[in-house]
């Protein structure tokens, strides 16, 4: 049965088998690896993955595309689709996962819930090894931008608070059914395995998006409009030794992390709003 891509769920289905065999070849599952697919859709990439993972777990919410997976999946024992929107499971209790299994993630995010996808992914406790995503290229540069580029901001900090990032290779849009209006791009993503707190609400990124809530304006401005940070922003500065005429674009991940290190150790994390996730897309 032909699937026809839904709008809502964002669905562009990939038809390049070179860019197929790219993802494999940069996802490179290892032997006793189990991997994630998210938004499996009409199978193009599992149809790739189901034959080199030892376990495969299929995630897909359109109904539509449920029995031709299962189609995909019959001649693979150690194959499972998972028909939910991922965003409503806690990654690490994902079913058939097994506890302690090295365990890497890849898929073809629908753009409009790409960055929550990915905040979902980053935030879990479970142990993911690596995740390999495909994202609209804006979205990818703006994950591996560098602290003084024009695509450096909130979105930045996070991934890269959570993981090593790279952009692997771009995506023509030809590549696609429909074809999208924009590029794409493949990137890697590479969690950090001891983070002592993970998500949003982290203190380094709780610093992050106070200071790139007003973009323009310098750190010391942006942090003191903060509900949460404007009582100590000043002295927050000031004990990190980092100048207040600088803006949040200036400061690397590790500035960060320092500005939240120094937050949770003098002052507490607790009081005020919590943060929110970066992005605002809606759900699959």
């Amino acid at each position: 049965m032909k699937v026809i891509p839904k709008k809502r769920f964002g669905q562009h289905f990939l038809r390049d088998s070179g860019v197929l065999q790219r993802i494999l070849e940069t996802l490179s599952p290892g032997p006793d690896e189990t991997v994630v697919e998210v938004g499996a859709g009409d199978g193009a990439l599992t149809r790739v993955l189901a034959p080199r993972a030892s376990r495969l777990i299929a995630i897909e919410i359109d109904r539509e595309c449920h029995a031709g997976l299962g189609d995909v999946l019959a001649p693979w024992p150690g194959a499972i689709l998972v028909p939910q929107d991922i965003l409503d499971i806690d990654p690490g209790r994902l079913p058939g996962l097994l506890p302690g299994a090295p365990c890497v993630v890849v898929g073809n995010l629908p753009y409009n819930a790409a960055t929550a996808i990915l905040s979902h992914f980053l935030s879990a406790t479970a142990g993911f090894e690596r995740m390999v995503f495909m994202v609209q290229l804006e979205v990818a540069q703006r994950i591996t931008a560098i602290p003084g580029s024009k695509t450096y901001g909130y979105l930045s900090v996070f991934c890269q608070y959570h993981a090593t990032v790279r952009l692997c290779f771009k995506v023509d849009p030809a590549c696609f059914v429909p074809r999208p209006k924009v590029m794409s791009a493949v990137v890697d993503l590479r969690p950090h395995p001891h983070l002592a707190v993970r998500g949003a609400d982290a203190p380094a990124l709780v610093v992050a998006r106070a200071a790139f809530a007003h973009r323009r304006k310098t750190l010391a401005n942006s942090l003191a409009r903060d509900a949460r940070l404007g009582p100590v922003s000043r002295s927050l500065l000031e004990q990190a030794g980092i100048e207040g005429r600088l803006r949040a674009e200036s400061l690397d991940v590790g500035a960060f992390i320092k500005l939240g290190s120094i937050l949770e150790s003098r002052y507490g994390s607790g009081a005020g709003p919590r943060a929110a996730a970066p992005g605002g897309e809606s759900r699959l």
